[in-house]
C-alpha cells in the first residue's frame, strides 16, 4: 500500500510512538480491505458511545487512547448518550450507569470531541460535495453520501475513533468513484402514490433495504415528499436498520444519481410495502417516541405547531440535540407545556425507555420500531401524520 512521506513518518513514530501505533492499525484495516492508499478526511463521526453500546470494556479502551495523550487529529463529532445529561435521575438512571457513561465522555472530551451527543451531525455543520469524511453513524453516512455527495464509508464505531486520531482512513469503497456508482435499480413508480397518500417513507427506505442488502442502489421514481428533509431522514434511517448500504442514488435528490441503466431493476409493489408498514403493528399504545434520527430545529416548530391546542391522550417522548433545541426554543417551550417529554444527547435506541414506564410505543421510525422490538418493546410503525392524529385523541 503507498504511503506518503508524511504517513511513513508517522508510521515510523516521528510524531509518537502512540500515534504510530494507531496508525498501523488504520494501516492494517486498510491493506484488509485491499486499500492501495489512505485518504485524507476533514471530519469524524464517533457512534456507539453510549455505556448501554460500550460496557466496561469499550470505556476502558477509551479511556486507555486518552491517557496516551492521544488527540483528534481532526474535528469530531459524537453519537446520543445513553440518557440526557441533564435529566439523569429523572430518566432512572442508576449512580453506576452515569459515572460509566460519563468516564467514556471525559475520555472522548480530553482527546478533542465536540460533545454534540446527536445521530444528525450534518445539521451542525453541513459537509460539502467529495469532502472525505470518517462517520460511523448509519443514517447520517447515508445523509452525508446520498443527500450531500460527501463521501465516507460506514465505519465501525472503534474504527472511527483511530480514523479520527489519524486523520485517515482506508481509501476503499465510497470513497473511490467506482464504489459509488449504482449497482442495482428500484424503480418506485408502482407504489410511489401510496407512499406520498399515507406517508410511509420509513417503510419504503426499510422496504428498499430488505431489496438490495448491500451494494449502491439507484431509485427510480422516487415519490415526490421524499425531497421533505423529515422524510428523507425518516427514509435513510430505516433502510440503513435493513441493510449495509452506505449510499443510495435518489432521483431528483442526489448530485450523483445515475439512471443504472442495465442494471437489474427491481419493481416492488403496494402489497410489499403494506408487509413492512404492518410488520409493526399494535392495537394499542402507552407511549409514542419521536426523533430517531434527531429532531431538527424546523421539525421541533412543526410538531409544536401539530400539538399547539391539543390535550394529548398518549405520553410523547421527543428526542433532539441541544443544538437544535437551542435553535428553536419558544417551541421546545411549547411542547413541554403540552406535557411532551422532551429530552436532549440520547435517544430511545440507545437510551433505557423501560426505566420512562415505556412498554407498548408507537413510532415514526422504521429504524427505532427495528431495534426497539430486538429490545423486547412492542412496537407500532406509524406515519408522522397518523401518529400525531392517535395521541391527539382523534
Amino acid at each position: 500500500m503507498h504511503l506518503t512521506k508524511e504517513e511513513e513518518g508517522l508510521l515510523r513514530g516521528e510524531e509518537g510512538s502512540e500515534l504510530a501505533e494507531v496508525f498501523e492499525a488504520v494501516v492494517k484495516v486498510a491493506e484488509v480491505l485491499g486499500a492501495t492508499r489512505l485518504v485524507k478526511v476533514s471530519h469524524a463521526h464517533i457512534s456507539g458511545i453510549s455505556y448501554r453500546n460500550l460496557g466496561v470494556e469499550g470505556v476502558e479502551f477509551l479511556e486507555d487512547l486518552a491517557s496516551r495523550g492521544l488527540r483528534f487529529a481532526v474535528p469530531t463529532t459524537i453519537n446520543p448518550a445513553g440518557f440526557d445529561l441533564s435529566l439523569a435521575w429523572e430518566m432512572g438512571v442508576r449512580p453506576w450507569e452515569y459515572e460509566l457513561q460519563m468516564r467514556a465522555l471525559r475520555a472522548l472530551s480530553s482527546m478533542g470531541a465536540e460533545m454534540t451527543l446527536t445521530c444528525t451531525p450534518y445539521l451542525l455543520r453541513t459537509p460539502c460535495f467529495g469532502e472525505h469524511l470518517a462517520w460511523a453513524e448509519s443514517n447520517a453516512v447515508l445523509y452525508a453520501n446520498s443527500v450531500l455527495g460527501a463521501r465516507t464509508n460506514r465505519e465501525g464505531g472503534p474504527l472511527s475513533v483511530l480514523e479520527a486520531l489519524v486523520g485517515r482512513a482506508p481509501y476503499v469503497g465510497l470513497h473511490t468513484e467506482e464504489g459509488r456508482r449504482p449497482t442495482v435499480v428500484v424503480d418506485a413508480s408502482r407504489l410511489r402514490d401510496l407512499v406520498d397518500k399515507e406517508g410511509h417513507y420509513a417503510a419504503l427506505g426499510y422496504l428498499v433495504g430488505e431489496l438490495v442488502r448491500s451494494g449502491v442502489p439507484a431509485l427510480r421514481n422516487p415519490p415526490r415528499g421524499l425531497r421533505a428533509p423529515e422524510n428523507l431522514k425518516l427514509f435513510l434511517a430505516a433502510l440503513g436498520a435493513s441493510s449495509s448500504v452506505g449510499l443510495v442514488l435518489i432521483e431528483g435528490v442526489s448530485p450523483e444519481y445515475e439512471a443504472g441503466e442495465g442494471l437489474e431493476t427491481l419493481r416492488p409493489g403496494e402489497e410489499e410495502l403494506r408487509g413492512v408498514a404492518e410488520r409493526w403493528a399494535l392495537d394499542d399504545f402507552d407511549h409514542a417516541v419521536l426523533g430517531c434520527p434527531h429532531l431538527s430545529p424546523e421539525e421541533l416548530v412543526s410538531l409544536a405547531q401539530a400539538l399547539s391546542g391539543v390535550s394529548l391522550k398518549k405520553e410523547v417522548l421527543a428526542f433532539t440535540s441541544r443544538w437544535s433545541a437551542q435553535r428553536v426554543p419558544e417551541a421546545v417551550e411549547s411542547l413541554r407545556k403540552r406535557g411532551v417529554k422532551v429530552y436532549y444527547d440520547t435517544c430511545m435506541v440507545v437510551g433505557n425507555l423501560s426505566a420512562l414506564g415505556v412498554r407498548k410505543c408507537a413510532t415514526d421510525s422504521a429504524k427505532a420500531a427495528y431495534y426497539l422490538a430486538a429490545q423486547g418493546y412492542e412496537v407500532a410503525l406509524m406515519p408522522r401524520s397518523a401518529l400525531l392524529r392517535a395521541v391527539a385523541g382523534g
